[in-house]
């Protein structure tokens, strides 16, 4: 039995074990997008949506079935939940933008014709849209998808090993904790929002962990012994690494800081006013936001920059864009600073007042990580031989 399905030319078939999904063709020819084991309607919903993205690709004139583009919905589908260990809002959102971008470029070709050079396109063009470091991770996930392209038996050999990569000039800020310790100081005295910004970032400094695992610090991390977390950079089938940072007398500050004045009750140590945990959009916009409101106290530019940007925001929501561009120098400011630079900034005191247990507190598997990527020393002093 077939039934319509809304989309024209795509049909549903009722058979005895399974429901299929297909396509007949203005030639008369026909083929199966997708099945599914009749009886199992959340199988049947998926096939379902995906029978008619085919669908509707196939009318646009996209070649879909069998095509790059299918291979990259397929590791979507079906590996992605299992190979990536970050399934959160944030991490899936970036790996979507990074798959539809894919499927942009490659998707229309047969997997059979990926050739190494089609990857040299890619990296080329994205760096000169201005993304190389970016491209480069694209194709770290094209690669991935194509390894298990081989396995699947879509493609021969996998073409995107090895190969050459961008290369950018690295956009470092070094920044000291005289920086943190003002914006901190100065966020106490602002209202509930702000103030959860300062008090996290100076507890980010007194631990040195990252921001990702700051942001939904959970109170159960408070122990006897200190602050604890589970890393949160950690790749699938690693075995889970806990930081425990022990109590000194600033980081007792911060934390029973933290804890008072709230508005509402929260089982996180830095929650927004509804007592969530903040997503890391919502982060970065109130933390553009503090940063604007410090700065601009007494730099007069940024606190014009500020009022234009709120306007042109305003004009926006009403649907009456302000003509123009605005150019955004906050983030070249020197106090300016997020909460990304803090880290490198505790590892750098750590490993500069030479401290034992450095390594143990950037928690890097391998200590030539710490050295290359958070290390921003500028002098580095050293004895004599003799």
């Amino acid at each position: 039995m077939n039934e319509s399905t809304g989309i024209d030319r795509l049909y549903k078939r009722y058979g005895v074990r399974k429901v299929s999904f297909w396509y007949k063709y203005p030639d008369g020819r026909s083929e199966t997008l997708t099945t599914a084991p009749r009886g199992d309607r959340a199988a049947t919903l998926a096939a379902e949506r995906a029978a008619k993205r085919k669908a509707v690709d196939i009318q646009a004139g996209q070649i879909i079935v069998g095509s790059v583009a299918d291979m990259i919905d397929r590791f979507k589908t079906d590996i992605d939940a299992e190979h990536f260990r970050d399934q959160s809002k944030d991490g899936k959102a970036v790996r979507n933008g990074a798959y539809e971008r894919l499927t942009k470029f490659f998707g229309r070709m047969a997997p059979m014709k990926l050739e190494t050079f089609h990857g040299y396109q890619y990296l080329d063009q994205r760096a000169k849209a201005g993304a190389p470091i970016g491209a480069n991770k694209d194709m770290a996930l094209m690669s991935t998808i194509c390894g298990y392209a081989v396995r699947w038996g879509v493609v021969k050999t996998n073409p995107f090993v090895r190969m050459m990569q961008n290369t950018a000039d690295k956009d470092v800020r070094a920044i000291d904790r005289g920086q943190i310790v003002r914006f901190y100081l100065w966020a106490l005295r602002r209202d509930q929002v702000f103030r959860t910004l300062g008090l996290a970032a100076m507890f980010c400094y007194l631990t040195g962990f990252r921001a990702a695992e700051v942001r939904p610090f959970h109170m159960s991390g408070i122990t006897a012994a200190g602050v604890k977390v589970a890393s949160a950079k950690r790749k699938k089938g690693e075995h889970e690494v806990m930081k425990l940072r022990h109590w000194s007398l600033r980081l007792r500050v911060v934390v029973e800081r933290a804890k008072r004045d709230r508005k509402t009750e929260s089982l996180f140590l830095f929650p927004n006013l509804r007592g969530q945990p903040y997503s890391k959009s919502g982060w970065g916009s109130i933390w553009q936001d503090a940063m604007y409101s410090f700065i601009g106290e007494f730099d007069e530019a940024i606190a014009q920059e500020f009022e234009l940007k709120k306007m042109r925001e305003a004009a926006q929501r009403k649907g009456k864009p302000l003509a123009g561009e605005l150019v955004l120098r906050l983030v070249d400011h020197p106090a300016y600073f997020s909460m990304l630079d803090i880290r490198p900034a505790a590892i750098t005191t750590k490993l500069q007042n030479r401290d034992e247990d450095a390594y143990d507190f950037a928690a890097h598997a391998n200590p030539a990580t710490t050295h290359k990527h958070y290390d921003r020393r500028k002098v580095k002093s050293a004895s004599a031989t003799e």
